[in-house]
């Protein structure tokens, strides 16, 4: 072998950077993976039936990100669809080790599935810039470097390899890692322990009680005083006693009415044309003058003068051709005019009997025709009639209205001290006769509306609503069943009948009505309550939440129970009475 040095050249791997792509990665997933790694030659590596290789615009986009980033992609798959798409873009493509001298990514044949590639993570795997390779040539030992430098004072010491350095003695105290299994273990028995604690010792109800309630009603006699007249009685307050005061106004009232008469004018017209009249029976059928005939339309038609219908023949029915002209107004009292001008129609006779009116009908073969729609409107008596009840009733609205503004009146003047009512009801307020203004000659006037007017005298009476109120109170609570509370009084369910009005002694009798709503009283702080929900501790302690809750639906002072545990899976109520709660609810609100 030649002396000559000739050293091969040394095997120099590019620093790369293997990134693994997920099967469902997209492009925007994968270019942030290139865009993060600094080495200029990047090694993806994609598994089959990536979702990036389903479109070829994916691989030239990312080629040319990379492109833009001065980098260089490689892909290492075996999916044949990306292999081919790569090859169209200029991406150099491997599916397994390339030779000799070449880092091995694979070692063995794509055949081998289980290892085929995927996207594994890799911990390590680049290679750096001037990594240490192994040379060719034989290695000098430190003897041979000196003798060949004969003599020279000086070494190049760089080229002597540096000795290796010391191990430190290892520590001899040596910590062993838990056993990962007997951790588990160990975790799942406190876990389990902490439960049975738990389902022991901490279990609890809170038990919401709604009372049973009922409605509580009372009647009352009051009598209401005159003021003036029994002021000396009412200084002496007799129990269901309230002073009284008297009020009283005149209203007048005007109110203007619509007319709604309805006649021809001089240029209205009515309709007229010619019927047959067919007679179905066997004998001849004799008509009045101004029979009426009808449409469906309910349009009225009258023949002019009386005539007799043949009877009917073996051959045909009997009939008869006469004139007919239209009425001004139709079945319901509406101008006809125009409307008259039909069409061929078939009338009946609404003057027969039902079952008549098959065997005697017209029929017209020609347009009715003439009638004109032209009419005024006027004051009928049925006019004047509905104005006068109209007027009736709006003057005693009205009265009642006056009365009510008349008692507020009187109620601010005292400043607020009594809040005073009107006495209402049958009999309570008391009315004049109506006195009504209405000009004689209204009857059959044309115009289209009118204005009447009227007055009346109303009186009443006003009592201090308060004073009432306190009274029927009072009687409610004395009615009430000492093992209930009264829970509402409901001061609008308060209603009166007047049974008696001494008008010379300016007393009224009257009953009064108040209703409200008394319930079981189950406070704990009271002796009854506590009572009661020790009771109920003593006899569901340790039983089932539904046998618990239907002990308790039972109770004669109970509406309704509902039950809430902890946790919640606990079948039973706790043992320990502490752990049993109680909150009580209001009953229903009166109706």
């Amino acid at each position: 072998m030649s002396k000559e040095k000739k050293s091969k050249k040394t095997e120099v791997i590019s620093k790369k950077k293997v990134i693994y792509v997920e099967i469902d990665d997209e492009l925007t997933d994968i270019y942030d993976k290139i865009k993060s790694v600094r080495a200029k030659h990047i090694y993806v590596v994609l598994p089959k039936r990536a979702i990036f290789f389903q479109s070829i615009v994916n691989l030239k986009i990312l080629k040319r990100k990379a492109d833009d980033s001065d980098k260089t992609i490689y892909f290492i798959t075996n999916d044949k669809n990306g292999i081919h798409l790569a090859k169209q873009v200029g991406i150099e493509v491997y599916n397994k080790a390339t030779g000799e001298g070449t880092p091995a990514l694979f070692s063995t044949d794509v055949g081998d599935e289980k290892l085929r590639i995927t996207p594994l993570r890799a911990t390590v795997n680049s290679v750096e810039e001037e990594a240490p390779t192994r040379l060719a040539e034989r290695k000098l030992s430190i003897s041979e470097i000196l003798r060949r430098k004969k003599g020279k004072k000086t070494v190049d010491i760089s080229a002597i390899s540096r000795p290796p350095k010391k191990e430190k003695k290892k520590s001899k105290f040596v910590i062993v890692a838990p056993n990962r299994h007997a951790l588990i273990g160990l975790t799942v028995l406190s876990i389990f322990i902490l439960l049975v604690i738990v389902y022991i010792a901490l279990p609890g109800v809170t038990i919401y009680l709604t009372p049973s309630a009922s409605v509580l009603e009372k009647s009352v006699n009051i009598t209401l005083a005159d003021f003036q007249e029994n002021k000396a009685e009412l200084e002496t307050h007799p129990p269901h006693m309230v002073a009284s005061y008297p009020v009283d106004t005149i209203v007048t009232k005007s109110i203007t009415h619509y007319s709604t008469g309805k006649k021809f004018s001089d240029k209205g017209a009515n309709a007229s044309g010619k019927i047959t009249i067919i007679n179905t029976t066997g004998n001849a059928w004799p008509l009045v003058e101004q029979t009426r005939f009808q449409t469906g339309e309910d349009i009225v038609f009258r023949i002019m003068s009386g005539v007799t219908v043949p009877a009917a023949t073996t051959d045909d029915f009997g009939r008869l051709e006469v004139i007919v002209v239209a009425d001004p107004a139709d079945a319901y009292g509406s101008i006809a005019g125009e409307r008259g001008n039909i069409d061929p129609s078939r009338f009946f006779l609404p003057g027969l009997r039902e079952n008549s009116q098959s065997e005697l009908y017209a029929e017209s073969y020609e347009p009715m025709t003439g009638g004109i729609t032209d009419y005024v409107t006027y004051i009928s008596v049925e006019d004047i009639e509905a104005a006068k009840s109209r007027l009736n009733d709006e003057l005693l609205k009205s009265a009642i209205e006056e009365l009510k503004i008349a008692v507020d009146e009187k109620s601010t003047l005292v400043g607020g001290a009594s809040i005073y009512t009107w006495l209402e009801g049958e009999g309570a307020v008391q009315l004049g006769d109506v006195d009504m203004d209405v000009p004689g000659d209204l009857e059959e006037q044309t115009v289209s509306e009118f204005s009447i007017s009227g007055e009346v005298y109303v009186s009443g009476v006003y009592y201090d609503h308060d004073a009432m109120i306190d009274i029927l109170k009072s009687e409610l609570l004395l009615k009430k069943s000492p093992q209930k509370e009264l829970l509402r009084i409901n001061e609008d369910s308060t209603s009166y009948r007047i049974f008696e009005w001494d008008e010379y002694s300016g007393k009224i009798k009257l009953t009064a009505n108040i209703k409200g709503i008394e319930q079981f009283s189950i406070d704990p702080e009271k002796e009854n309550g506590e009572r009661l929900l020790v009771k109920i501790k003593e006899h569901i302690a340790g039983k089932d939440i539904e046998e618990a809750k239907l002990y308790i639906q039972n109770l004669p002072e109970i509406n309704k129970v509902e039950i809430d545990s902890w946790p919640v899976w606990a079948p039973t109520i706790p043992n320990i009475p502490e752990n049993i709660e109680f909150e009580i609810r209001d009953a229903i609100t009166v109706e």
